[in-house]
């Protein structure tokens, strides 16, 4: 038992302590590798078992004008964060083929290195969400797909910005972000001017959005792959990352299908 578990302790500091990108273990939220999954963690417990058992027999919070306000914050954060990744695509060389993380110290690299923590931010950001929605006794928007959608984007943002920071995942934040900020903006109008998306023929399209940006994803992490191109980008992420689009494209394309296709007349109602 002995041997096992020292064996256990070594694989974990060898894999996942002493392989860690050295220049983000002093930034926020990454010094430790249970920072992320112990708030994941608490964010379930909140979200499915502690808050709704909180709110029962509380009527809903009236939090409008702080939902504007976060809302507007993530349209300007994603909006600011796609714009400086396009520059960035139009400043350095990157392969949409196969791209290395840039690991030599130079201004490139540390250009990468921003764009990714901001996006690791950004997937903290979004489990608010979901807080927004149980303290407003919204319980039914709390489905197995957003849940899963924005736990399991915390914590494999907070594991890539600590091993992988950029590379060949750098455009899965610029699609994210742009994705992001068309959807907090259809957000922001659902609260501040809710006739202009009630019953709108038009926000089938950001669902559609959202296939697209998986759609691609598949392609961009699977191409390398199948083209037997190796650019020293680890093969293991390109498999996790487009067999997690491909189920991430299933569960949105059962979403759209289940909301604008099976009932159609009751969705132009809504």
């Amino acid at each position: 038992m002995a041997f096992l578990l020292s064996s256990v302790y070594d694989g974990y500091v060898k894999y996942l302590i002493d392989n860690a990108d050295e220049r983000v273990l002093r930034l926020p939220l990454l010094q430790s590798i249970w920072t992320v999954p112990t708030i994941t963690v608490v964010y379930l417990f909140f979200v499915l078992n502690v808050g709704p058992k909180l709110m029962a027999n509380r009527k809903p919070l009236e939090i409008r004008p702080l939902i504007i306000t976060y809302n507007l914050a993530q349209v300007a954060a994603n909006l600011v964060a796609f714009t400086l990744g396009l520059k960035y695509l139009r400043d350095y060389n990157y392969s949409f083929v196969c791209q290395p993380v840039q690991q030599i110290e130079n201004q490139q690299s540390r250009a990468e290195l921003r764009l990714a923590y901001a996006y690791f931010l950004l997937k903290i950001l979004d489990l608010a969400d979901t807080v927004f929605f149980v303290l407003r006794k919204k319980q039914t928007h709390v489905s197995f797909l957003h849940v899963y959608h924005h736990a399991i984007m915390a914590v494999a943002a907070s594991l890539i910005m600590r091993y992988l920071p950029g590379g060949h995942c750098f455009i899965l934040g610029l699609l994210n972000t742009f994705v992001h900020t068309v959807m907090y903006f259809y957000f922001f109008l659902t609260i501040y001017r809710p006739q202009l998306t009630r019953g709108a023929s038009w926000k089938r399209y950001i669902t559609v959005l959202q296939m697209a940006q998986f759609s691609y994803l598949v392609f961009h992490f699977l191409r390398p792959i199948i083209l037997g191109i190796d650019c020293g980008y680890p093969r293991g992420m390109m498999w996790f990352a487009g067999i997690q689009n491909v189920f991430m494209l299933m569960l949105f394309s059962d979403f759209y299908r289940r909301t604008y296709l099976r009932n159609p007349v009751k969705t132009r109602a809504q």
